[in-house]
């Protein structure tokens, strides 16, 4: 059984176990990412990421693509802009998914960014959010008929 840390937050936690030899640990940490609720803990997440080598950016961009929650848009958009190319593209999945209308003038400006994997999520994402109802059912977990 492992011990959690006192008084250490949500992020370094987070940046800590997806370092840890344990895989199951690391994938767990990838899934803490795709639950965060805080914005300001993504926004902190979302600062420390450049200072990580490029496999810990890689498994926090697995966890920033299954985020849902519209209430991290914010952070998303900031990670759109300034983010690596792999983060940028996190984003960009991240906020057509959760079809951030606000989202869309940056989504276009990605879709000239200069990496193709980020200019193909950023054009899936424009048409994720013009597809985007909010008196539809969600997406992602639809309702059975």
């Amino acid at each position: 059984m492992r011990k959690r840390s006192v008084g250490v937050d949500d992020v370094t936690k987070i940046l800590r176990d997806l370092k840890c030899d344990d895989w199951m640990i690391r994938q767990e940490a990838v899934g803490r990412i795709g639950r965060l609720k805080d914005p300001a803990a993504l926004s902190d997440l979302l600062f420390r990421l450049p200072k990580e080598k490029w496999y810990i950016r890689e498994m926090v961009a697995a966890g920033i693509r299954s985020i849902n929650n519209p209430d991290l848009a914010g952070p998303l958009t900031q990670g759109l802009v300034s983010g690596d190319d792999c983060t940028r593209n996190a984003c960009a999945r991240a906020l057509g998914i959760i079809g951030c209308q606000d989202a869309a003038d940056l989504l276009k400006k990605a879709a000239a960014d200069p990496d193709s994997r980020v200019r193909k999520t950023a054009r899936t994402s424009l048409e994720l959010i013009q597809e985007y109802d909010p008196k539809k059912p969600d997406r992602m977990n639809p309702v059975p008929q």
